[in-house]
């Protein structure tokens, strides 16, 4: 059941946010943490929560799939150079020149708009220990956690909010997708950010699995705010293409951002479904945070969005 809402709210200019979303049964505009101006001094950190364990027989096995791609422009999209608009002296790269080393990033002759998916991230839903199993959050020195060397084992100390150093791992994609390079990694922990995720709901004894879908923050790109890149957003799983739009005016600051997105209603930020094995209601949800300002809970750090399984 598709729970997506399609009237958004009026954002306010003064919290950073970018646009406006609407996610699950309170108002909660799309806040971007996605601003290439600002963005090597800002910590990313992804939180993910399972939390089907805290009733008896509700728990559900929770494994999501990032799906990472260029989270800029640079103003042009098919000339095969990418540079930082912000910072002349540092070097571009140059897809045109060296198609090899980036086969997933420089697809359909765009620099972007093309995606790779990380390993799954697992989380088992029992309680203790917490973080690992219920909770978790992936974050490093880097802008876009895919090297996971810069996972650092002491920040915090200890690092329990990621116990088993958790990263986007995109070293080894299945086919269609190259292997990825290099180049790649360290052109996406630099400007590159998760899109997207494929999520399954699975049974923690025998490993049925129960439902499993594709979501995504709920951005309105319907606003004058963002532009169309006239770019298509390509290898959608179950979609094929979509619209991909460009941030042409951050509403904290009244700069372009250069962020990008994919066309609101692509995928749902929201769904919702039933557990044939117990009856019981279950949540999948994305929200987002400009970097833990707004966050409910002030000790989670920079985080920049919640993916979430829960009882309903």
């Amino acid at each position: 059941m598709d729970a997506e809402n399609n009237n958004p709210q009026a954002a306010n200019a003064n919290d950073g946010r970018t646009t406006n979303s609407y996610i699950g049964p309170n108002t909660n505009d799309y806040k971007s943490f996605w601003d290439i101006h600002s963005r090597q001094y800002r910590e990313m950190w992804y939180h993910y929560a399972n939390t089907t364990d805290n009733t008896v027989g509700t728990r559900l096995v929770f494994e999501v799939t990032p799906y990472i791609g260029l989270a800029y422009s640079d103003g042009e999209a098919s000339d095969g150079v990418f540079f930082d608009v912000t910072d002349t002296n540092v070097l571009p790269y140059n897809f045109y020149g060296s198609p090899t080393q980036y086969g997933n990033m420089y697809a359909n002759g765009y620099e972007m708009g093309n995606f790779v998916p990380a390993k799954p991230i697992t989380l088992s839903g029992m309680a203790t220990p917490n973080w690992g199993n219920a909770e978790l959050k992936v974050f490093s020195s880097d802008h876009c956690h895919v090297i996971g060397a810069n996972i650092q084992p002491n920040i915090p100390v200890p690092n329990y909010y990621n116990p088993n150093l958790v990263f986007f791992d995109i070293s080894s994609p299945s086919a269609p997708y190259q292997p990825t390079t290099v180049m790649e990694e360290d052109l996406l922990s630099k400007y590159g950010k998760v899109f997207f995720y494929y999520w399954e709901a699975k049974d923690p004894v025998s490993n049925l699995l129960i439902d499993s879908g594709y979501i995504m923050a709920d951005c309105d790109t319907s606003t004058t705010d963002w532009a169309d890149t006239t770019v298509p957003a390509s290898n959608l799983p179950g979609v094929g293409s979509a619209r991909l739009y460009e941030n042409m005016n951050c509403l904290d600051n009244g700069f372009r951002s250069y962020e990008l997105v994919i066309e609101k209603g692509t995928y749902p930020a929201e769904y919702s479904f039933t557990n044939p094995l117990n009856g019981r209601s279950y949540r999948v949800s994305i929200e987002t945070f400009r970097g833990g300002y707004g966050n409910p809970n002030p000790n989670m750090g920079g985080t920049v969005s919640t993916v979430k399984l829960e009882v309903i």
